[in-house]
């Protein structure tokens, strides 16, 4: 611990920051070195009152105000050559928001902080291998990666994702980081996915788009595609009622003509829900002819909104639903999930599209004409 406070005080702090510049021959340079304050303004403040407010402190607090700087460095008697892992828990998250933790992330299975890169992110290319082995044991498990959909976003990659919206560039990854593209194969027909990512609230949001086609000779053999060959959109939630133990699926790819066949059944952005995680979706389905073979095929469009909330925590039941990287029961949903919670089938679709609305009400210059508090009838 002893160390780890070495070289926390050692990278800088409020004495750095303040600390004026050493005098130059320069006029011009001399005349702005005096302009610049003298010392830390926390200096200012006499030190009984400083030691008042340390016993209103926790410990992670308090050894956070002791590294302020050199002078309350020495202030404060309190040592931590040992730091018990609750105590831990509280610290290295305020270091990671602190400018003396850019370039890390708190890592809550092990505890630590670990150095991150800026291109990290799912299925990266340019991760070192040496830094995927090193944090295999950290985050290899909780991640994204329903049956046959192995997107790969982890627990570390959405905190950064987060820390870098809440900090400041230099805490965490672009939100273009997780929005990749892949190609999926499933019997007969190639799944390309992409994603989309936003902050919206202090949470964050993805939307996974899946295309496909699928011949009308095959439709057949595409619904026999169940089980270990079957497709998921989230943990819960398969393309066939025969995959998914929690009987989540997409209705709309079973249905089946009123005449007869085993054709799909046309639909337009036909909507439907995940009742464990925070998943919204709207599928359409609609004939087309493939341009390579000239064959009568039906393309399939899927969008799957997901809410993963303020990755602050891999305990959150938003984020844990959507990795389930803890399963308690093979039959039973885990808990706290959707269905005791307040968010209704479709919330997490609408939070999408209104912000999609709104942007594209600000790019078309209507904002100045919302009125008061966005209402238009306050004008």
């Amino acid at each position: 611990m002893d160390q780890l406070l070495t070289n926390l005080w050692t990278r800088g702090g409020w004495f750095r920051a303040f600390t004026p510049p050493s005098s130059a021959a320069n006029d011009d340079i001399t005349s702005v070195q005096d302009e610049l304050p003298k010392g830390a303004p926390i200096l200012n403040v006499s030190s009984d009152i400083l030691l008042l407010v340390g016993d209103y402190l926790d410990a992670s607090e308090l050894l956070c105000l002791k590294l302020a700087c050199r002078s309350t460095y020495a202030l404060f008697p309190q040592t931590y050559k040992t730091m018990p892992p609750s105590q831990k828990k509280q610290f290295l998250p305020l270091i990671e928001k602190d400018p003396l933790g850019r370039g890390t992330f708190y890592c809550a299975p092990c505890n630590k902080l670990h150095p991150f890169q800026q291109t990290t992110g799912p299925h990266s290319k340019l991760e070192d291998a040496g830094e995927k082995r090193k944090h295999s044991k950290c985050s290899g498990r909780d991640r994204f990666s329903p049956l046959n959909n192995p997107f790969g976003l982890s627990y570390a990659h959405a905190r950064l994702a987060v820390n870098r919206h809440l900090y400041g560039a230099e805490h965490g990854i672009p939100l273009s980081n997780l929005c990749i593209e892949h190609s999926e194969r499933r019997g007969m027909t190639t799944i390309k996915c992409s994603t989309s990512a936003k902050m919206m609230d202090g949470e964050l949001f993805l939307q996974r788009t899946y295309v496909f086609a699928v011949a009308e000779t095959d439709v057949a053999d595409f619904r026999k595609c169940t089980g270990a060959r079957d497709f998921k959109l989230c943990e819960h939630t398969s393309f066939f009622s025969g995959s998914s133990a929690f009987r989540q699926y997409i209705p709309e790819l079973q249905k089946k003509p009123l005449t007869g066949g085993d054709d799909l059944v046309p639909c337009r952005e036909a909507t439907g829900s995940c009742g464990l995680c925070l998943m919204d979706y709207d599928i359409t389905i609609e004939p087309c002819i493939l341009a390579d073979t000239n064959i009568k095929s039906w393309r399939i469009v899927i969008r799957a909104t997901h809410q993963l909330g303020a990755c602050r925590s891999p305990e959150d039941w938003k984020w844990a639903r959507f990795t389930e990287a803890c399963r308690q029961h093979l039959f039973f949903p885990n808990r706290p999930n959707r269905r005791g919670s307040a968010y209704n089938p479709g919330m997490v679709k609408k939070r999408w599209a209104d912000d999609e609305m709104e942007a594209c009400a600000v790019l078309d210059g209507r904002e100045p004409n919302r009125g008061f508090f966005g209402l238009s009838f306050l004008n």
